[in-house]
């Protein structure tokens, strides 16, 4: 049934009203190219899933309950219910949600180009028309990181008129992040509020994500998936990125491995909202524009695990920096042990994995690692042309994660995307041969290299990036 004309076409119809009430919404503000799309993909996709509810709902009503056919008449005049309930009721409260949360997601643009030079505040409308569960939010102010804003970013229901404006840092004393917490799950405590815990900037959609549309079994959402991806000219999208992004890979990776990176892009650039650029040089993804904010937090200087997949994805063309180490971050996470490999998978989707230095020696007979045996493993391991992810277990104790690469006319260079050691940078000395003197002998069975250049980046992983 979703796959015939008809449901396509209303699809495509439900998703032109909502566009509408998206444009009307950000008539005033200047949204990034990139969010507008991943906004418009969002509607075409709970287009989808209304066309389908409305359809299963429909068709549910052509027999009566001992299964046999009702009378025309009787079958025709409960489906315009169901037509005036999903296209006229529902679609006026989907059109002003649109319109708001549009508003809210165009905000959420500045706050993100705006950085942390200030600090939020919640604002409701201010009348005698607020929800009472909402007053308690007004004025409620803290930092744009604050998780408070990934749940209660306005709206927070359907026809909500809260807001959220920029404040000076230091006008207004910031709230209590827990307190602020509690309040919102306050407001929105029932099961058909709960929906609306979102933020339509960073989520890049304006319906709640777990509206109850989307509640349909797995082979009914993917057959939904599918016609989105058709109607929505998504496909036609996908492979003209694809051919453009092929030819713009080395030719040092296979067509299957190219392949596979570009769908990976395509994945990446939805997972972070944003559009990948040309691919950068050495210079441009290197000389600490991969961290630079180092110096400006404590984070910054333990975040080695973020700063090397952000070089290997900006020598693909996403102009992304790294965040800081905080403690519970994903980041945290990934400075334990292996963990920081969880990152990179195979062109065939399978995880990825490292050479150990533990093995390499046993493979060698050699006890333990020396300046000579550094220098021979780093030789060995990256003999291809490529960019390699290096983790060493540094002398007395500690350890860092950095980038090899090795360049076609055979030099292997030790770049440092935490910080700038490049030609010119005074840092010259910090070289291959640096890192085989600091090596430790021994090493932690964490402790390898992996070639990066031709593996995938996971998703999942993508908050421990800037943009």
């Amino acid at each position: 049934m979703m796959t015939e004309e008809p449901a396509a076409a209303m699809i495509r119809e439900t998703h032109d009203v909502l566009r509408g009430a998206m444009d009307v919404g950000v008539a005033d503000s200047v949204i990034p190219p990139a969010m507008a799309r991943k906004l418009d993909d969002s509607l075409f996709v709970f287009s989808g899933f209304k066309t389908a509810q409305e359809l299963k709902e429909a068709s549910s009503m052509l027999r009566k309950a001992d299964g046999s056919v009702k009378p025309f008449s009787e079958f025709y005049k409960q489906v315009r219910a169901v037509d005036d309930t999903y296209n006229v009721h529902y679609l006026e409260a989907e059109y002003n949600f649109a319109i708001s949360s549009s508003q809210m997601a165009a905000s959420w643009a500045e706050v993100e180009a705006g950085g942390d030079r200030y600090e939020l505040q919640y604002r409701t409308a201010g009348d005698s028309h607020v929800r009472a569960e909402h007053r308690p939010l007004n004025g409620i102010t803290l930092p744009p990181d604050d998780p408070f804003w990934q749940k209660y970013y306005p709206p927070n229901g359907w026809n909500c008129r809260c807001t959220v404006r920029q404040v000076r840092k230091g006008k207004f004393r910031s709230s209590d992040p827990e307190k602020a917490m509690e309040l919102g799950d306050k407001a929105t405590d029932t099961p058909k509020q709960k929906i609306f815990r979102f933020n339509p900037g960073i989520d890049r959609q304006l319906f709640p994500p777990h509206h109850p549309y989307y509640k349909l079994s797995k082979d009914a959402a993917e057959e939904v998936d599918s016609v989105v991806y058709e109607v929505s000219g998504q496909r036609e999208r996908d492979d003209d990125r694809m051919e453009e992004m092929m030819a713009e890979l080395p030719d040092n990776l296979t067509p299957q491995e190219k392949r596979a990176i570009c769908e990976n892009n395509i994945e990446l650039e939805k997972a972070l909202g944003i559009t990948k650029g040309r691919p950068m040089t050495v210079e441009e993804a290197d000389k600490q524009n991969a961290n630079p904010r180092l110096g400006e937090h404590q984070g910054y200087g333990i975040n080695c695990q973020t700063c090397v997949p952000t070089y290997l994805l900006r020598s693909r063309g996403f102009d992304i920096t790294a965040k800081p180490n905080k403690p519970g971050s994903l980041l945290a996470y990934l400075s334990n042990g292996t963990k920081a490999w969880e990152v990179w998978k195979n062109p065939d989707g399978t995880q990825a994995t490292y050479v150990s230095v533990t093995e390499w020696l046993e493979s060698k007979n050699y006890k333990i690692m020396t300046e000579k045996r550094w220098l021979e493993f780093f030789d060995e391991t990256c003999k291809e042309v490529g960019i390699y992810g290096l983790s060493i277990g540094w002398k007395g104790k500690g350890g860092h994660m950095t980038v090899l690469q090795r360049f076609p006319d055979g030099e292997l260079r030790y770049i440092e995307p935490q910080y700038d050691n490049s030609q010119g940078s005074g840092r010259e000395n910090i070289n291959i041969n640096y890192l085989a003197i600091r090596g430790a002998a021994k090493q932690h069975k964490c402790r390898g290299i992996m070639r990066l250049d031709n593996k995938l980046f996971n998703p999942a992983f993508v908050e421990i990036f800037d943009k």
